[in-house]
Order: C-alpha cells, then sequence, then structure tokens
C-alpha cells in the first residue's frame, strides 16, 4: 500500500526524481513527519475546522463516527472503525475534512505513474526514491518496481530506518543504486526507549549491506533530548565511516513540519514543539568528520 507519490523532488536522492511513499514503518520515532505512514492500513485524517455543521454524511456511513448533541462536533471513535469502514468513507466527506490515506499498489500501474517524468530524470540525473513509512516492509512491492525502472534506465534510490529482517534488505538491494538510510543513535538503551525498535538488528543490516551497496548515504535526524550532543553525533559518524559504501552523512536538523498531522490523527505529539536551533553543534560535528574520518558530511534541510 501507498499514499503519496510526490514530484519533481530535489531533497531525496540526486537530480529531480519521484518520491514513492509507502505505508508501515516498525519503528514508532516521536518525531516522525509522516505519521499518517506508520500504519500498514488505511489511516483516517479528521480536520473539524473543515466539518459542516448540520452535515451527517459521515455519521450516516459509520457508526464509529456520531455528532455530539451538546458541542455538535464530530467524534470520531478511532477504536470501533475497521479499515473497511475507513475505505467507505473515501469519497463521504464533501470538504474533505474527513480523508483517507492510503491507495492499494499494483506494480504496473505505479510504474508507468513514475515513468511519466523519466526525461526529467534524464536531464537532470535523478530518478525515483522508495521513502514512506518504511519502504522495506514491502520488500516484493519495491524490488518488482526498482528492477523495472533499472531495465528502463532509471535510478533509484530508497530511504530506509533499516529496522526490518535482513531477508528485507537482501531482496530489494540488488536493484537500489543509492540507500538514503538512517542512523539515529548508536546507544541501544535510548533508541529502544525513543523509536521503540532494536538498534542491534539496524547495526546488523548495516554491516552486512556495506559490502554490496553501491552507494549508502546515512543520515542522520538531530533531535533536541535524544541525540543532541556532540558525544552522540560523534559516535555516530565514527559508525558511518567503518562502512564500505559511505562516504557521505546527512545531518537532518529537527523540525517541527509535521505536528498538525498527530492533530488529524488524533495522536499524542511527544516531541519538541520547537525546532532544533544548534548551528554551532552541527558545525562542530562536520568539523570532527573532517579531522577523523573520510565522510563528507553535510547539513540538510
Amino acid at each position: 500500500m501507498y499514499f503519496n507519490i510526490q514530484r519533481f523532488s530535489t531533497h531525496d536522492g540526486d537530480g529531480i526524481r519521484s518520491i514513492l511513499f509507502l505505508k508501515g514503518c516498525s519503528l514508532a520515532c516521536p518525531w516522525c513527519q509522516n505519521p499518517e505512514s506508520r500504519s500498514e492500513k488505511h489511516s483516517l485524517l479528521f480536520d473539524q475546522r473543515s466539518c459542516l455543521e448540520q452535515c451527517q454524511l459521515c455519521s450516516d456511513a459509520c457508526a464509529g463516527i456520531t455528532r455530539d448533541g451538546t458541542s455538535n462536533k464530530i467524534i470520531v471513535n478511532r477504536k470501533v472503525i475497521s479499515d473497511a469502514q475507513i475505505v467507505a468513507l473515501k469519497e463521504v466527506c464533501p470538504t474533505q475534512a474527513l480523508s483517507v490515506v492510503g491507495e492499494d499498489a499494483q506494480v504496473e500501474a505505479l510504474f508507468d505513474t513514475l515513468m511519466k517524468d523519466k526525461p526529467y530524470y534524464d536531464q537532470s540525473q535523478g530518478g525515483v526514491t522508495f521513502s514512506g513509512g518504511e519502504p522495506l516492509m514491502q520488500p516484493k512491492l519495491v524490488a518488482d518496481i526498482a528492477k523495472k525502472l533499472q531495465q528502463n534506465g532509471v535510478s533509484t534510490a530508497i530511504e530506509s530506518c533499516m529496522h526490518v529482517p535482513w531477508k528485507n534488505v537482501e531482496e530489494v538491494a540488488p536493484y537500489i543504486d543509492c540507500w538514503l538510510a538512517d542512523l539515529k543513535h548508536i546507544d541501544e538503551e535510548k533508541f529502544l526507549q525513543w523509536a521503540k525498535g532494536s538498534l542491534k538488528r539496524i547495526k546488523q543490516n548495516f554491516l552486512k549491506l556495506a559490502p554490496i551497496a553501491k552507494r549508502i548515504v546515512i543520515r542522520v535526524p538531530v533531535v533536541p533530548g535524544f541525540n543532541d550532543t556532540d558525544n552522540e553525533l560523534e559516535q555516530i559518524i565514527d559508525f558511518a565511516a567503518s562502512l564500505d559504501s559511505c562516504r557521505e552523512l546527512h545531518l537532518l536538523p529537527y523540525h517541527t513540519l509535521g505536528i498538525n498531522k498527530y492533530r488529524l490523527l488524533d495522536m499524542p505529539y511527544l516531541c519538541s514543539d520547537q525546532p532544533l536551533n544548534n548551528p554551532e553543534l552541527l558545525e562542530r560535528a562536520q568539523q570532527y568528520a573532517s579531522k577523523h574520518t573520510e565522510l563528507n558530511v553535510t547539513v540538510r534541510g
């Protein structure tokens, strides 16, 4: 399942790219800017501000949606709404106050859509990037599309947290030209506390991937309270520098652009409501990498 195709992107790999966003993620990073991607199933977004006061269309269509008699506001009981009921709501709301995220993925249809911009890929040395969510949770889909893209002269990249079984990575690896892979921390306990995942699995995947990957770019979201110290960034840089195929590392300063999505999903936002504002920290990390490694470390938006 996928939830978006973003065309003419210049931030997720080389050149002009199309980004295919897939549903489902095996981590629960509290700073995630695409929380609608976490579930492998359809997601329901609701914006009370766009709701028509006297409209009953959604509550008539779904028993899990009611209008409060006192406030006259729509109440969405997500715990009792099934995936099939969410799908049935797709065309119900006239203002899109209720919107459904997620589309069934068909290899041929997605391939045809992605190929429409091939002239732009060719002119800019761009291509297609698989993102998410965690695209490696759908390895067959990614491998099938990436293989067809490569056969048609389109460069492929993938954004991954690497928190998947190795077999998923191995299935996709032959068809990926560039890995834009997250390394969020080096401390197992802190990573588990914040992201609810196994850092050991991620490190093992990196060590297995490094000898066979064409190119690995490590990406580090720098998050206040999580990994925003000199020592933590230096440890991440050291690990990245030890990997074959890795010559680049991108520092991604924490931002809050995804906060509103949490409100639409009725999810708590557990990270800081202020973006990272510590350019000196990022500069010191770059200086450390320049002095102690051969990595090209840059700060990206």
